[in-house]
């Protein structure tokens, strides 16, 4: 069995001009990265905005893989 699952982190820390998230795959205890994708914040007054969108790629693209595993 495997388990997907994605993070999300904020460049730089303070004041954020993208947010970079990497999608895992975990399997027998191995991690492998399967993708990494820069979210440019868009709107320097609603950076969050960006770190939702991230979020949601991130859950859209964890709930595909799982998908496919169970398919395959």
């Amino acid at each position: 069995m495997s388990i997907c699952f994605y993070t999300i982190t904020p460049q730089p820390e303070q004041n954020p001009v993208a947010y970079i998230i990497r999608i895992f795959s975990d399997k027998n205890g191995y991690s492998k990265l399967i993708k990494t994708r820069a979210f440019p914040v868009t709107n320097p007054q609603n950076p969050k905005a960006t770190e939702e969108t991230a979020s949601l790629y991130g859950e859209l693209c964890v709930t595909d893989f799982m998908n496919q595993e169970d398919n395959a």
